[in-house]
């Protein structure tokens, strides 16, 4: 498998690291054909190189950045790759399998999403709430 355009780009905003068009991975570490964010968060350079790029090229690379930016919500419960587990236990004190496991077993319940947001999204809030201390007024 090769890694989509979207997660180079992701890289490169995230992490500062430049995958090149057609670098291949392991499938352990996708998930629907994105990057786990474990996997993410586990990159490192190999090697630092310099490499010359054309005006067309800074253009394309800016506008791609530019579309992932206004695509992505802040706080996406519903991407499992949006939020690193450290931002997943610090909002709603659970880590990100945690949070995985309780949406598995509430799903398995009478709980039906809304048409105004999912499970995983009314539970975040929920588990927000009582985290922050946030009451209903």
């Amino acid at each position: 498998m090769t890694v989509s355009s979207e997660d180079r780009y992701l890289l490169l905003l995230k992490k500062n690291i430049f995958i090149p068009e057609g670098a291949r991975f392991c499938p352990d570490h996708v998930t629907n054909r994105r990057f786990k964010s474990e996997a993410i968060d586990k990159i490192a350079p190999y090697s630092t190189q310099m490499k010359k790029v054309n005006a067309v090229d800074v253009q394309l690379l800016l506008s791609n950045c530019q579309m992932l930016y206004e695509d992505k919500k802040r706080f996406d419960f519903d991407n499992s790759q949006s939020m690193s587990d450290d931002e997943y236990r610090t909002l709603t004190s659970l880590s990100k399998s945690q949070f995985d496991d309780l949406i598995g077993r509430l799903s398995q319940s009478n709980i039906l999403n809304s048409s105004n947001r999912p499970i995983r999204t009314a539970i975040a809030i929920l588990l927000c709430k009582l985290r922050l201390e946030i009451t209903k007024q």
